[in-house]
């Protein structure tokens, strides 16, 4: 099976194919098989998100073709070995503080050319929401683009709030700045609405829509792509099981407080607790649960530090997330999770 790490040789090659230029619709938060259900493309694979299943770790992969273990950010919440901080990735704020590592490896993350870097044409990057986040991380994202502005900011929030009103307004955005020969890269902010609502009608609808527009795109000389970054999966966390993680998440035997996201996270132990811990958390989550050393987790294994030595995985809707509020996560090593559409409209 492919995965995003192929993305930016796909992109490169359809550009050497495309008679006017490449659209890349980045759509936050669909999972495979509501793409199959939805779309008609010309041709549709499903590729392989990244181990953890979220979007700090898998755009930054999409665009570089890197894997965490080479980019160093593996999830949305992690700690930074070097100066003993737990950060919020999407952002660079500093959560906590513990003891530091000197001799890691600094920095949030590490930077890898990306696909508008490696590319010999214009590359423009509707952000949209990406475009006000501050920190390393979207910058590194969108490295090689100009990134544009055409809906205003304070507008985002509306849109995302109704799938059907943001379709047409990144639709507007795209036609707006379309100019041959370019690669253009465009989000689509799906992901918002899929935690509150899950894949219901307005959902499907405005994916439909979607598909209209890249017809269109597509019948007008250019060649659209569009792929995901990760799928999401319903969730029902017992507060039960939350109040038991918490429990084990504790100070007195961990250096900082939980890292990972949604349906995976991971504790830091203080060194001559990792096994109390370890076998604390696996009793606590019962089968709602598999606890992992990091060893054992698929893509994170060398990121010693930054990945707690200790990593719950989801294994049922009753694990207990960090936003309880929410309908549906990821995260976690779920098909509906794991598997994204590549859709090619030609």
């Amino acid at each position: 099976m492919q995965s995003l790490r192929d993305v930016p040789d796909r992109v490169l090659a359809a550009l050497g194919r495309a008679d006017r230029g490449v659209i890349v619709l980045a759509v936050d938060g669909l999972a495979h098989t509501v793409a199959a259900e939805c779309w008609q493309p010309s041709t549709l694979d499903l590729l392989h998100s990244t181990v953890p299943s979220t979007s700090t770790t898998a755009w930054l992969t999409s665009v570089t073709g890197v894997g965490p273990e080479g980019h160093g950010l593996p999830g949305m919440v992690f700690r930074l070995p070097a100066d003993g901080t737990l950060v919020y990735a999407v952002n660079g704020t500093t959560l906590a503080t513990g003891p530091a590592d000197p001799d890691a490896r600094p920095g949030l993350l590490w930077p890898h050319p990306t696909v508008f870097q490696r590319a010999d044409i214009r590359c423009v990057a509707l952000g949209r929401e990406l475009n006000s986040l501050a920190g390393p991380w979207a910058p590194a994202v969108l490295a090689g683009c100009e990134r544009v502005t055409v809906t205003e900011p304070s507008r985002l929030a509306e849109q995302a709030a109704d799938p059907r009103t943001l379709v047409a307004g990144v639709a507007n955005d795209v036609t707006e700045v379309l100019t041959e020969p370019m690669l253009l890269w465009a989000y689509v902010n799906l992901d918002d609405y899929v935690h509150r609502h899950g894949y219901d009608e307005a959902v499907r609808t405005a994916l439909t829509q979607l598909a209209g527009h890249a017809e269109q795109w597509a019948a007008a000389g250019w060649t659209v792509l569009a792929h995901a970054d990760h799928g999401q999966v319903p969730c029902t966390p017992d507060p039960a099981l939350i109040r038991a993680f918490d429990k084990v998440d504790n100070p007195q035997d961990c250096l900082v407080p939980a890292g990972g996201a949604g349906r995976i996270r991971w504790l830091y132990p203080k060194p001559d607790r990792i096994e109390h811990v370890a076998a604390r958390l696996a009793d606590a989550l019962g089968d709602a649960a598999r606890v992992l050393p990091l060893a054992e987790v698929p893509e994170l294994g060398t990121l010693t530090g930054r990945v707690g030595p200790v990593v719950a995985i989801a294994a049922s809707p009753r694990f207990p997330v960090p936003d309880p509020s929410l309908r549906y996560e990821h995260g976690g090593l779920d098909d509906d999770e794991l598997h994204v559409p590549f859709a090619v409209w030609h």
